[in-house]
């Protein structure tokens, strides 16, 4: 960093770039909370056609099947409501005059989003691992 002298024109384009970057993360974020909810939505589908069949194939009676399944459906759901959390909208209180409380209410909202989307992240993980075992369940049966 230079402490003496104008702004240089590289100066100035790679703090315009930070700030750009610093201005999408929320945005970023939301995005892949929306991305999380369309594929576990889509998931649910795959899940619940395993799942909830009319004429109650043998596999349905795998003690396997049953936990993995109804596992799966609640950690997908607890994933959506996770992803849905980023994405629901909140007051934010701060002095509009004091650059300290904004930095700090604009850090506060970065990192509960940032942490509810790696939260919907690991249980879509956990989701995806308990559809590969019904799956796998099923195919060995």
């Amino acid at each position: 960093m230079r402490l003496v002298g104008p702004e240089t024109e590289q100066d100035r384009e790679l703090r315009e770039w930070f700030a750009t970057q610093e201005r999408g993360n929320i945005e970023r974020l939301e995005a892949g909370a929306q991305t999380m909810m369309q594929v576990i939505s889509g998931l649910y589908g795959v899940l619940f056609a395993v799942l909830a069949l009319s004429d109650q194939p043998t596999y349905l009676q795998l003690p396997v099947v049953r936990w993995a399944g109804s596992a799966g459906v609640c950690i997908f759901f607890a994933s959506l409501v996770a992803a849905m959390l980023v994405l629901l909208p909140r007051r934010i209180a701060y002095q509009e005059d004091n650059l300290t409380a904004m930095r700090q209410a604009y850090d506060h909202l970065l990192r509960r989003k940032a942490s509810l989307l790696q939260v919907a992240q690991v249980l879509f993980l956990g989701g995806i691992a308990c559809v590969i075992a019904v799956i796998l369940a099923i195919v060995w049966q």
